[in-house]
């Protein structure tokens, strides 16, 4: 830790994290939060439904990409603190929506972190055992979901530096199954356009969009970023690089060499056949391995993210302040990050008892994202200063509102999670005493 730190660590007044992620470490964070599902799944959900007219919704989604991070990119140099999108709700309209907001998106991680670490379990089982049962392929997603707790409680130097390895190998996995497989494509897939008509153009890009989910992850890391001001632009710029050039390039190749992509066939192994095309051989169960180790990346980043976001919530004393100890050794938020395996544990358990999969998760929370999002758009219109951002924002905040409807009986269950935070706003409030001492644990 360098003196400036330390003197940041010791100064009176609430715990605050030491500033130690770098440009590197933060381009790793946006990439394992955004890149799972985005290069293993949707794109051969997104051929079923549109055929070639989904590179369309790909393309389209990747120039909006860049804005909707830059806001948040923005918005997080502006306010860096753990509190995320709730921080942004709170200095556009007041204490009470931000507090309203804070509880909202705890809710939606707690309930929508699991899919990650659950799909992650299920790849990776399935590279011993493709026959398990679904609840054993849940246990081994718990089992996942623990293994990342623990390699955060290492620290957010410690976790990102392996983040950085395992990504850097992945990613020249994924790279080479693309260079191998486009030879063996067949390009006259390409044609006709709109197999479907261009009307399924809008459930393409509705299918895409759960892609993207992710970029707002970095928010909640703001407070941990060494000079905010430079690393994030340039962060934005590299991420978004990376992740939208490996998008379109797993997406065409999809639409070119993977065979028998249909509606009937929008599993989980599409990956999986794609590696068989490009080295023409079995290897499923490699496959299932570098699928696995993709999603638990990302799992690992939603939960650095989340449990910032508790650390945060517990240092202004909506949640318990003791959550917001910081460990004598490496100043980690140890007790925040434990605190995400009983958050966790309950939609876990509640899939064990009703032995369903993960994507009942998915369905139930992916409209509770949405309106995270436009949350922190409107907040956006409101905090950003007149100029080229705040134009992009005019267009995302418009774009967003228009993806609503397509969402359908999500976007019910979302707006209850919102009565529910409202409700638990109205008592947490009495109890708001944000901690005054250094919060360092002995």
């Amino acid at each position: 830790m360098t003196s400036a730190e330390r003197a940041r660590a010791q100064a009176p007044g609430p715990p605050r994290l030491p500033r130690r992620l770098g440009t590197p470490g933060l381009v790793a964070h946006y990439v394992t939060s955004v890149m799972g599902a985005g290069v293993l799944l949707i794109p051969a959900l997104a051929w079923a439904e549109a055929g070639p007219l989904s590179l369309v919704a790909w393309g389209l989604l990747i120039l909006y990409s860049y804005p909707f991070a830059l806001i948040f990119a923005t918005l997080s140099v502006q306010h860096p603190t753990s509190k995320g999108v709730a921080q942004f709700v709170e200095a556009a309209f007041g204490p009470r929506a931000g507090r309203i907001a804070a509880v909202f998106l705890l809710i939606t991680l707690l309930a929508g972190n699991p899919v990650l670490g659950l799909a992650a379990g299920r790849y990776l089982l399935a590279a011993v055992d493709p026959t398990a049962s679904n609840r054993a392929a849940l246990l081994a997603g718990a089992a996942v979901i623990v293994f990342c707790v623990v390699l955060n409680l290492c620290g957010i130097k410690v976790s990102t530096r392996a983040q950085m390895a395992v990504l850097g190998t992945v990613v020249l996995l994924l790279v080479a199954v693309i260079c191998l497989a486009l030879p063996e494509g067949d390009y006259t897939r390409l044609a006709p356009f709109a197999p479907h008509g261009w009307s399924s153009l809008g459930t393409a890009l509705l299918i895409c969009f759960f892609g993207f989910i992710g970029w707002e992850n970095a928010a909640p890391v703001a407070e941990e970023v060494r000079d905010p001001a430079r690393t994030f632009p340039k962060g934005i710029l590299y991420a978004v690089s990376c992740v939208g050039i490996l998008y379109f390039a797993m997406a065409f190749t999809v639409s070119v060499a993977l065979p028998g992509t249909s509606a009937g066939q929008s599993d989980l192994t599409a990956f999986v056949r794609l590696l068989e095309v490009a080295t023409g051989s079995g290897l499923r169960s490699t496959g299932y391995l570098i699928a696995g180790i993709l999603l638990l990346l990302t799992t690992n980043a939603w939960c650095l993210g989340t449990s910032r976001v508790v650390f945060a919530l517990a240092r202004d004393g909506l949640l318990p302040t003791g959550l917001s100890r910081l460990s004598a050794r490496g100043r980690v938020p140890a007790r925040a990050v434990l605190a995400l395996l009983p958050g966790y544990a309950v939609p876990v358990v509640i899939l064990l008892i009703t032995d369903s999969s993960e994507t009942t998760l998915i369905k139930a929370s992916s409209a509770t994202y949405l309106l995270i999002f436009l949350m922190a758009f409107l907040s956006a219109a409101r905090l950003l200063p007149r100029g080229r951002t705040a134009r992009l924002n005019l267009a995302v905040i418009a774009a967003t509102v228009a993806m609503l409807p397509f969402f359908g009986v999500s976007v019910v269950i979302a707006l209850a999670m919102l009565l529910v935070a409202v409700i638990a706003e109205r008592w947490l409030r009495k109890r708001v005493t944000p901690p005054t001492e250094t919060g360092v644990l002995t």
